[in-house]
């Protein structure tokens, strides 16, 4: 006989919710760290690397716009050249390799200078001021004298239209400009930053080539990354005392796999869950009304014509012949006017259905994580402001308002999460009921907060006399403690995630 859903819970033990609990052992999550109302500001203690910064920057983590990626480049690119005894745009081509990392250029360029310049097409010296002979020409269209002062490699010489044609050309097709060696066949030296700028055909171009410079600066690091907030310019650290990276612009992310933040689930399960995603989870429901799995490899299999013999394609299926009927092998297939369906074909939908399961909540708690940190953000800010510029509340009395709202949001994040987490966890019967417990314990009084703050009518305290009005502060009394209770099963779900599977 199955155990009751009480009987089960009853057997389960409560969540700890009087364990202290801090960013720090959170995993970067808090509920009352950041004030609302912290403003953003620049940080000029390293003048290398100028950064902006907020209260989240300011404990470990580094932000920056395209105007200070900029300053810090040049700064280390100066800095490195006064070291290495090379010029900054010889270093500036041999900085990519060492992925923008000082102590790993040095210690190339220590161990073998020659070698490095070599290997990269640098040559010593950036001595462009070779010339040619009066009857050289062009060596791409061989009608005009070749250009002299574009690069050091002697003898290969080409005409101005040719080398700005060659040049303008690649910097119209991406980035790949970042690369641009002399024509000349087998010839390796590299075109430094003054060249390219010389050579493009417009004033555009050069500018795109500048922009494609200082994405480099960032692409090609290994301590910077671009936010991927929709719309966002800004680069960012790693945080020095670890946990997700939030950005000026408000995104929260990962820095390791640069997806929304995560913590506890690892990187591995959220690509693996993306992936899958992507093959099946927007097109779920079509998929359960209009296809059958494949029963060799389980490829969801459209009908696409009038007969029973269906081919599980290639590429993408594995080739297997049945019928659409009864999916049974079509090679040994005689008839299918008998009910029955083979254990393989019901594990396969059952798989399915089970996937539904999973994605559904995890898309509803998606969309329910972007109203709240859009629209839901945008009308408490507004009402706050209003509370403020009328006088009824200072700022602390109302903050409560956006700090609940917080508090949802990274909550939804990170219960979509915990579905993606439980579709691939492999445990035991008694951890995933126990998960499950702590999971719902979360959502339960998520949706109890997110309720109050969405559903109560804010805006009346506006017209009223609030000093005599108790409706208000019980309000505001329910919402201050139902954001602190959620906090502490966010917290002891997240904590529990982290000691039971500590390796994901």
């Amino acid at each position: 006989p199955l155990a009751t859903s009480s009987s089960i819970m009853a057997s389960l033990p409560r969540p700890d919710l009087t364990r202290a609990t801090s960013a720090a052992t959170s995993g970067g999550y808090s509920m009352l760290e950041d004030s609302p109302f912290s403003d953003m500001e620049v940080d000029e203690e390293d003048e290398d690397e100028e950064h902006v910064t907020t209260k989240d920057s300011r404990m470990g983590k580094r932000i920056w716009d395209r105007r200070q990626l900029k300053g810090a480049r040049d700064a280390q690119l100066a800095d490195l050249a006064e070291c290495s005894g090379m010029e900054p745009e010889d270093v500036e081509l041999c900085m990519p390799d060492s992925k923008w990392d000082k102590d790993v250029f040095l210690q190339k360029y220590y161990d073998d200078a020659e070698g490095l310049r070599s290997r990269l097409g640098v040559s010593e010296g950036n001595d462009c001021s070779n010339t040619f002979p009066a009857d050289a020409l062009c060596g791409i269209c061989f009608c005009e004298p070749p250009l002299a002062g574009v690069t050091p490699c002697t003898g290969h010489g080409f005409c101005g239209d040719c080398w700005s044609r060659y040049v303008s050309l690649a910097v119209e097709q991406g980035k790949g400009c970042l690369e641009l060696r002399c024509p000349e066949d087998k010839c390796k030296e590299r075109l430094r930053r003054s060249q390219v700028l010389k050579l493009c055909s417009s004033p555009s171009l050069g500018e795109r080539y500048q922009h494609f410079l200082l994405d480099s600066f960032v692409e090609d690091s290994n301590t910077r990354k671009w936010c991927p907030g929709v719309g966002c310019e800004l680069a960012c650290g790693r945080s020095s005392i670890g946990g997700p990276v939030e950005c000026a612009c408000g995104a929260r992310w990962c820095y390791d796999c640069c997806n929304d933040e995560h913590q506890p689930v690892p990187c591995s399960c959220v690509q693996e869950w993306n992936k899958k995603t992507v093959d099946t989870g927007s097109d779920l429901t079509w998929i359960l009304a209009n296809t059958k799995p494949c029963p060799k490899c389980t490829n969801a299999i459209e009908k696409n014509g009038g007969g029973m013999h269906m081919t599980c394609r290639k590429p993408g299926g594995c080739g297997h012949e049945f019928c659409w009927i009864c999916l049974e092998d079509w090679n040994a297939h005689q008839t299918c006017n008998a009910p029955k369906e083979k254990l393989a074909v019901k594990n396969a939908r059952a798989e399915l259905l089970r996937y539904g399961h999973y994605w559904e909540r995890f898309a509803n708690h998606e969309v329910a994580q972007k109203s709240s940190a859009g629209a839901l953000k945008d009308k408490l800010s507004a009402l706050v402001a209003c509370f403020v510029a009328e006088n009824v509340f200072n700022a602390k009395d109302v903050e409560f308002l956006l700090c609940a709202a917080d508090q949802i949001t990274r909550c939804r994040r990170f219960l979509k999460w915990t579905y993606a987490f439980a579709f691939f966890m492999k445990a035991t019967e008694d951890k995933k009921k126990l998960f499950e417990f702590h999971q719902g314990q979360l959502e339960g009084t998520v949706e109890r907060l997110s309720d109050l703050v969405e559903n109560t009518r804010w805006e009346e305290y506006l017209e009223i006399d609030v000093a005599e009005s108790r409706d208000f502060e019980q309000k505001r009394g329910q919402t201050v403690g139902l954001t602190k209770v959620v906090h502490d099963f966010f917290d002891s779900l997240h904590q529990w995630i982290q000691e039971t599977f500590p390796d994901g």
